[in-house]
């Protein structure tokens, strides 16, 4: 016997060279001399397959050597994959030699295993099914709970103390809180914005970008968006904010929330005199949004209670809780509507003022002191607009809450129900302090008198968007020639007429063709000039204030209607002194007001809104601007002088010590992360029964497909054309979920908004909301379609059918590929809040995910620098590793010229690029992939969805 070293193997390579020991005599110490046995032990196999041969070699030298590097008595030889050791052809006796018949049929078919496998899905589809009927019941039973809690409290209505026991209930751990605020700014820097995402296709457009009506810095690229704005809120006062269109309106209540801006804030935010910081003063608020973002297959009473449970403290018992949301829909007045579903725009739910009273029910259930509302009356009607704010008053004064809610022209009748008004124009404060007698006192004082019959807010909200929108032009330096007169209302468009001064041009213009809507032009110039010219006081008329000259004479003795508030203060160019009405249709300058209009021109000229600084000049130099400033002061000066000036670490110093009690318990003891689960489990679970389309639809398309599969790939034999089909029907199973999961980016797409409102009022950890939707969502869309196509279809096609375990492992891989794909799918929506971008994105991932998935595109050609692409796609992992499963072991073959040539699958498998021995290193890529791919989107769930604004 002689034995030599292969060159570059492991006992022959640099580290360690055993060639001169295989070339060594030495009878003791030497190399293999022999004898030598080689003894193989062979298991019973299936028609067409290779046995199973384990084999021992044996000699005394190597028998030591093995011994001592291995630890091993002898070496032992296995040959998994067939043909690996020895061609099949050449090993006597081999089943299917040339010669032999072949194999007509895959060794998987068996009539009875198609009967058993398709009684087994339907056992599962059963089982989902059955547990969705016993959900449902479960929620009838709570329903009738429900029901029974509304008619006991009805007819506890009738009892004296209802009232008191109702408002000791919504009182609990409740914090008074004073809210006042001075020199409130906010800045923001556009430039930082372009550079921080112009290399981020991803953002919807006009996403945190500001608006150009607000006032630029001398740096062109900075923009004031709010300036000194101070005012202050006691408990069971209503605040309303009002202004035109982006007058700051949500930007400051956002700045008083303490939502996350990306610009600059500059100013104080105390509560009862003293500053707080995040946590707690987060803990006492509640913040509506403008728009309604609630489930739309959750009842009004659900939603409502899952904010209860989320928010109240752990301390609080379930029966509490309940109470607490049974006595807030009463007060809210929808405890009738309470097991009615919230609905959406296609499914018929609940109204929309019913919708904003539950967004409110949301945050007062918390037991929160104060309330933000963004725009509560928007799209309502009149009556359910005041119906909101109704409610909203009567909380206030009812329970001491603090309410202070922007709001765009309401009626007079809601108008009338406001204790204080801050009042903005392009982010300028225009007025602050109380919102009836002193605010029309203040005006009037200004010249600005509401007419009779006219809504105070209206009047006031107009006149601060024309006192906004005027932009100041330079004076006519010449009369007599053809000029552009702008017009100075607001969305008019510029009217070009000739000018003359000749008494011929009377004719001359009528004879011009009528210009459309030039009257109503001219009607709601006329208007305006009424409604919004500072009007002299009675006394100013007696002393013949503002009469220059005493009378025009070019008028004809008319007198000026100025006043001293106008000359110094102009807040609208007058018609009455640039244009006079020419057969009701042309405006034409009035060659006798030139010297007026010159002289208003030298004041303005190049000081564009200096009619706006006048106006917020003259508040704050009022009694009630004043008054105002003193008074916070005052405020914060007694606070200051009962404890130490406080800090961030202590922003609870002067509060009572109950007060900080109620706010230690909001802050430290709401919700565990186990509680957080289970609830949001509970909610992902209910709205995924009661919207079962996509469920339905998936399990549907996974049966149909197996059958179509089954019938066309029915009983797949052992020739190449077979394994031709093998490989079709794994890579088309591959392709049917991978685009499926397509599917997974409406799970967090249609909840985006939802989570980061629900995130930034402080329901829930992201982690326990990732979790929820994973297990809870992803599962019951993902595992179980896999596991009934395969049931289905794995026999009536004929894959192998050795034992169990190749349908096990098959299982496993479907399900595992799914996932993966699913996970990928997530995560792009995710990453990507534009469902239109990150749909197109997840088609192309996977769509390059196939191309280097093996099939199209052969591992062994592809270039070694793009290599890395096939390691890193899951269609490569679960293709191969199906392939593998099904194809490793069997021996095919192929009839030519007569001829039939026996051909090893795992030979074939390698001419793919497939690795033979691959299956679990597949199996651990996919799980691999998976986790990455969950851990990529929790973490930007977690660090980049968050609400900013």
């Amino acid at each position: 016997m002689h034995c030599d070293c292969y060159p570059g193997r492991m006992l022959c390579g640099d580290g360690l060279d055993l060639t001169e020991w295989f070339a060594s005599d030495d009878p003791e110490e030497g190399g293999p001399v022999g004898p030598a046995t080689l003894q193989c032990e062979e298991t019973e196999t299936h028609e067409g397959e290779l046995p199973d041969r384990k084999c021992t070699f044996s000699e005394s030298h190597m028998n030591n050597l093995i011994s001592t590097f291995f630890g091993d008595d002898n070496i032992k030889l296995a040959c998994p994959l067939a043909g690996e050791c020895v061609r099949a052809s050449q090993i006597p006796g081999a089943p299917g030699v040339p010669g032999d018949q072949p194999p007509d049929g895959s060794s998987g078919f068996s009539p009875l295993f198609i009967g058993l496998m398709c009684g087994g899905a339907a056992v599962l589809l059963a089982s989902v099914f059955g547990g969705i009927w016993w959900a449902r019941e479960q929620t009838v039973k709570e329903f009738a709970g429900i029901y029974e809690a509304i008619e006991e409290i009805d007819a506890y209505d009738d009892e004296d103390d209802e009232n008191g026991t109702r408002r000791a209930a919504m009182m609990s751990h409740h914090t008074p809180a004073e809210i006042m605020f001075r020199d409130v700014s906010y800045l923001i820097d556009r430039s930082a914005n372009l550079k921080r995402k112009w290399w981020w296709p991803f953002t919807k457009k006009g996403q945190n970008s500001a608006t150009t009506t607000h006032s630029e810095t001398q740096d062109g690229n900075k923009l004031m968006i709010l300036d000194g704005v101070q005012g202050i809120v006691r408990p069971g006062e209503v605040m309303a904010i009002m202004g035109g269109s982006g007058a700051g309106k949500t930007t400051f209540l956002d700045i008083l929330a303490r939502k996350n801006k990306s610009g600059i804030v500059a100013g104080e935010v105390l509560v009862n005199g003293k500053f707080m910081g995040d946590e707690k003063y987060r803990s006492i608020i509640g913040y509506v949004d403008q728009e309604d973002t609630l489930m739309d297959t959750l009842t009004v009473y659900e939603t409502i209670m899952y904010s209860a449970l989320l928010r109240l403290p752990r301390t609080m018992s379930p029966e509490a809780k309940r109470a607490r949301v049974m006595e807030t829909m009463m007060e809210l007045d929808i405890l009738h509507i309470a097991n009615r579903r919230i609905g959406s725009a296609g499914t018929r739910g609940i109204s929309g003022g019913e919708k904003r009273r539950v967004s409110i029910a949301c945050e007062l259930v918390t037991g929160a002191s104060v309330l933000f509302l963004d725009e509560p009356t928007s799209g309502l009607d009149a009556f359910n607009a005041y119906n909101v704010i109704e409610c909203l008053v009567h909380l206030a004064r009812t329970y001491h809450r603090t309410i202070i809610l922007t709001i765009h022209q309401p009626r007079s009748n809601i108008y009338a129900l406001f204790d204080k008004l801050v009042l903005l124009a392009r982010g300028k404060m225009v007025y602050s302090g109380p919102a009836q007698e002193q605010c029309r006192d203040f005006f009037n004082t200004q010249g600005f008198v509401c007419p009779v019959g006219f809504n105070i807010a209206d009047y006031l909200v107009d006149l601060t968007m024309h006192v906004a929108n005027e932009v100041d032009t330079p004076p006519q330096s010449a009369i007599g020639s053809a000029s552009e007169v702008p017009s100075p209302t607001d969305g008019l468009a510029p009217v070009c007429v000739p000018v003359s001064t000749s008494s011929s041009a009377p004719s001359t213009w009528s004879s011009l063709p009528a210009v459309p809507r030039r009257r109503r032009s001219n009607v709601r110039l006329q208007q305006e000039t009424d409604l919004f010219t500072p009007h002299k006081t009675v006394d100013e008329e007696d002393e013949g204030v503002g009469m220059p000259n005493g009378a025009d004479a070019d008028t004809g003795g008319e007198t000026s209607s100025l006043t001293p508030v106008e000359e110094l203060k102009p807040l609208l160019p007058l018609p009455n002194e640039r244009y006079s009405v020419h057969d009701g249709h042309t405006l034409v300058r009035a060659a006798s007001k030139q010297s007026l209009a010159s002289k208003r021109g030298s004041i303005i000229h190049g000081d564009s809104n200096r009619q706006l600084r006048a106006l917020v000049a003259a508040y704050g130099e009022s009694q009630v601007g004043v008054t105002m400033a003193r008074t916070i002061d005052e405020v914060v000066r007694e606070a200051n002088a009962r404890q130490p000036a406080p800090t961030v670490e202590s922003s609870l110093d002067g509060l009572s010590n109950h007060v900080q009690r109620i706010l230690n318990t909001k802050t430290h003891h709401r919700a565990t992360l186990w509680t957080q689960f289970r609830i949001l489990s509970s909610r992902t679970l209910k709205h995924l029964y009661r919207n079962p389309d996509l469920l339905r639809t998936h399990y549907i398309i996974s049966v149909v497909v197996a059958i179509c599969l089954g019938l066309l790939f029915w009983k797949v034999d052992l020739s190449l054309s077979g394994f031709q089909n093998r490989m079709g029907v794994l890579f088309f199973v591959c392709s049917v979920f991978g685009f499926g999961c397509l599917s997974s980016m409406q799970v967090f797409a249609s909840e985006r908004l939802i989570f980061m409102r629900e995130r930034a009022n402080g329901y829930y950890s992201p982690v326990t909301y990732f979790m929820s939707k994973v297990l809870f969502d992803l599962i019951p869309l993902r595992v179980i379609p896999p596991i009934l196509l395969g049931l289905i279809s794995y026999h009536m096609i004929g894959l192998r059918a050795d034992n169990i375990f190749f349908l096990l492992r098959f299982l496993l891989v479907l399900v595992l590929f799914n996932l993966t794909a699913a996970a990928c799918c997530l995560a792009i929506s995710i990453i990507i809040s534009d469902s239109g971008v990150a749909t197109l994105v997840a088609t192309l991932v996977m769509l390059f995910e196939m191309l280097f998935g093996g099939m199209l595109l052969n591992k062994a050609t592809i270039p070694r620098i793009a290599r890395w692409a096939c390691h890193g796609s899951f269609f490569n992992a679960g293709w191969e590793a199906l392939m593998v499963n099904e194809v490793n072991g069997l021996m095919l073959y192929e009839t030519k010229f007569g001829l039939k040539i026996n051909v090893p699958g795992t030979l074939i498998l390698q001419t793919f690029g497939l690795n033979a021995q691959g299956y679990w290193g597949d199996v651990v890529r996919l799980g691999g992939m998976l986790g990455v791919l969950l851990f990529s989107g929790f973490l930007w769930l977690a660090v980049v969805v968050k609400e900013r604004r």
